[in-house]
């Protein structure tokens, strides 16, 4: 594995959309060799892609592998494919309850199992994505959280068991972003509203923390969640 900051070779999962989008161009940025799986093509032409659905497991292995094999090695996973889907609790469809952990949290499982897999003989880096959701209550979004605050629990057995490969694993939990899936002007104001720094996150600020995580910056930061959401899991949960 490098050791430097520069020239790694990378994988983003979900890197067509705008939060992995901007991960992959701040990975770019440093010099990283970077390739997208996702379900459709990126706008970037110079970006590698590989279609992957990552609620089917064999579509994960073959992509994963092809992505390795294209790189030469992978260096560092920065997992951020997901759904999500708004329900109140006791209307909670069950099909819907299970494609949302599917999607999100068995597919944080294939994905950063086969790329450990991938890491073993010389370590690695992982990032998982989940949300702010996966720490506190916001109302309608039961499935989503239950997903989010699985992978963190996930990821702090995987970071205890993989260190002795090297391999790092840790989480970053975005609060809400300006790009990605803050769509509802309505539910921009709440978060607004209910952050003690008064706005939501700028995608580069994510993709930057991203991108740190990553780097040889946190070569000691290991089975860790870190918010990037102005403060807003500080504070009681809200109706938004």
């Amino acid at each position: 594995m490098s050791s430097t900051n520069t020239k790694l070779r990378s994988i983003v999962t979900g890197g067509t959309g705008a939060l992995g989008s901007a991960i992959i161009a701040a990975m770019k940025a440093r010099g990283d060799e970077v390739v997208c799986l996702d379900m459709r093509r990126p706008e970037q032409d110079d970006v590698a892609f590989i279609e992957v659905d990552v609620s089917n497991r064999a579509s994960v292995n073959e992509a994963l592998d092809e992505a390795v094999q294209f790189l030469g090695g992978i260096d560092s996973l920065v997992h951020s494919a997901g759904i999500i889907k708004t329900s109140k609790f006791c209307d909670l469809n069950e099909q819907d309850f299970l494609d949302v952990v599917d999607v999100n949290l068995l597919g944080a499982f294939r994905v950063a199992q086969q790329a450990s897999r991938h890491m073993a003989d010389h370590g690695g880096r992982i990032v998982l994505v989940t949300s702010i959701h996966g720490q506190i209550g916001v109302p309608g979004r039961g499935a989503y959280a239950a997903a989010k605050g699985g992978i963190a629990s996930l990821a702090r057995v995987m970071a205890a068991e993989l260190a002795e490969r090297r391999i790092r694993v840790n989480v970053l939990a975005p609060g809400a972003v300006d790009g990605g899936m803050l769509v509802d002007p309505r539910s921009r104001e709440g978060w607004v509203s209910a952050t003690p720094s008064k706005r939501v996150a700028y995608l580069k600020e994510v993709a930057g923390v991203a991108a740190m995580l990553t780097s040889e910056d946190a070569s000691f930061v290991n089975g860790q969640i870190v918010a990037v959401d102005g403060g807003v899991s500080t504070v009681r949960a809200f109706n938004h």
